[in-house]
Parts: structure tokens; C-alpha cells; sequence
């Protein structure tokens, strides 16, 4: 059996519990993603993990597609993109034909890569603000990330700036990092704050106290509120969650200011989130 989601990282980690169950049921289950290392020291014993596929590896998976069956694979690329009303694991353990259940991603590291120090200091947060998407309402508005990280710096917390570009935020070093560094950071950091994206769901498995940012995206539909440790942070709008709403797996425009404005729920008040600080910490 073929296990396929090979692209969006944020996406592919939450494959790991259908991994999970798949390796129970069948006697050798191939993995396709573009990201195989996020997985690279789990302990499946059946498991198999491919980069690329052969012609006829593909030919198969196609006539699953084109049959709309999964005789061969079970192929979760856009699955959640046609089935956006619930949370992005329940879309896949539908798909998969799998109990809905509950259950964050599990991630594993070597030995090695749990004696690794990336960064020189004892406590350290993570800041990650840098979207890739188009979508005004997957971003942040407002917000001076300097005051924040310098609040930051006065708690104690030395801060680290991820993602492919420097933001050049000030009060803060910026680290690009591989995939497998990236998430021994995430895993050794005492706070994150950032926007819905994989840096976040690492955040959320490794139980980091963490402040999210969702804008239109419905953050129960991407976690679990009672296993979450931290705070997801969205403003009013009068069509939050807008974004579940397409009808043809397009993502929507903002339906107040378009696509070009500032939509309501992703605009911020430095002091706002400075005071969510304090509360995280506190709790």
C-alpha cells in the first residue's frame, strides 16, 4: 500500500498518526512526501519511505485516482482542500477509512540529535511570522515585532527569528535552518509565537507554551484545544473562518477588504500581544 501527501509541510507531518494505523493493517505501506525526513527516526518496522516514484508505481496510483478508489494508495493530496469543514486529521482519517480520533503527530529523534545544542543559551523563544502564502488573511497586521522581542529580551528569553528570509526584526537573530534542525530548535525552545504553519504544529507536538495566529483559518480545525498548550490568538470578524467556506478547494478572498487590505482578524495591537505574553508565561 501506497501512503501519498508529498507536499505543504504544515500538511504532511499530520500524516504521521495515519502512518501509525496504516503500518498496523498492512504488510509493507510505502510513504511518498517530498519532506521523507520529518519522519526519519520513527520506528515504523514496515514502513518505507520514497522521494521519487517509478513509471509504474505512478501508473498504478493513477488508476486509484481516475477509479476514485485505494486499491493501490491512499492519495491525501488535496483531500482536506475538497473537506474543510472539520479538522485537517479527521480529513485524512475519513479518506484513509480510519477511526476519527484525537491525536498529534509523534516525532522522533536520534541520540545524537537530542545532545545537540543549535543554540548557546540556556532559554530561548522562537518567533515565526513569514507566510508564503498570497492571502492577505494569513499574515500579520500591526504588529511591531521589535517592542515584542525587546519585551522578550527583558523577561529573559533570548530570541530566535526562523524562516527562509530575515525579517530583520530588531532585538532578535535570525537562524535558517534544515528541516530536522528546525525542529530540534522548536523542540528545545521555552516559548513560540507565531502564524499557522509547520514551525507552529511543531510547536503544538512538543507541547511549547505558544501564541498562534490564525486570521481566517479555524484553529480547531488544525488542533486540539485540551491537548494545546498555549493560546490561539484571532480578532473578531463577522466571517471568521471564512476560509473553510470554498466550495472547490480554492482558497476565498477576504470578504470585507478583498485581497490587497487588512482584514479584521489578522490585525494586532503590539500591547495586545505583549499582555498575552505575560498571561502565557503566568499560566
Amino acid at each position: 500500500m501506497y501512503l501519498i501527501r508529498k507536499r505543504q509541510l504544515g500538511d504532511v507531518v499530520w500524516i504521521e498518526p495515519i502512518i501509525r494505523k496504516l503500518s498496523l493493517k498492512h504488510n509493507k505501506l510505502i510513504v511518498h512526501t517530498k519532506y521523507n525526513e520529518i519522519f526519519k527516526h520513527n520506528n515504523y518496522k514496515n514502513v518505507f519511505f520514497k522521494d521519487k516514484l517509478n513509471f509504474f508505481e505512478k501508473i498504478f496510483i493513477y488508476v486509484d485516482k481516475i477509479l476514485q478508489t485505494n486499491l493501490f494508495s491512499i492519495n491525501l493530496d488535496g483531500v482536506y482542500e475538497q473537506d474543510t469543514q472539520k479538522h485537517i486529521l479527521h480529513a485524512y482519517q475519513k479518506f484513509a477509512n480510519l477511526p476519527i480520533e484525537n491525536i498529534y503527530p509523534s516525532i522522533q529523534f536520534s541520540k545524537e540529535e537530542e545532545l545537540l545544542n543549535l543554540v548557546d543559551k540556556d532559554k530561548y523563544a522562537i518567533i515565526h511570522i513569514e507566510s508564503f502564502s498570497s492571502r492577505n488573511y494569513r499574515n500579520i497586521f500591526d504588529v511591531e515585532w521589535g517592542i515584542v522581542a525587546k519585551k522578550l529580551n527583558e523577561m529573559g528569553y533570548h530570541v530566535i527569528q526562523v524562516g527562509k528570509n530575515n525579517q530583520n526584526i530588531p532585538n532578535t537573530s535570525f537562524l535558517r535552518t534544515s528541516i530536522r534542525d528546525l525542529m530540534i530548535l522548536i523542540k528545545k525552545s521555552s516559548l513560540f509565537i507565531g502564524i499557522d504553519s509547520f514551525p507552529s504544529h511543531l510547536a503544538a507536538i512538543f507541547k511549547i507554551p505558544s501564541l498562534i495566529f490564525f486570521g481566517a483559518i479555524n484553529p480547531d480545525y488544525r488542533h486540539f484545544r485540551d491537548q494545546f498548550n498555549g493560546k490561539f490568538l484571532q480578532n473578531y470578524c463577522e466571517f471568521l473562518g471564512c476560509y473553510h467556506s470554498s466550495k472547490n478547494g480554492k482558497e476565498v478572498s477576504c470578504v470585507l477588504v478583498g485581497d490587497f487590505g487588512k482584514p479584521k482578524c489578522s490585525v494586532f495591537e503590539t500591547n495586545f500581544i505583549t499582555q498575552e505574553i505575560d498571561n502565557l508565561i503566568k499560566n
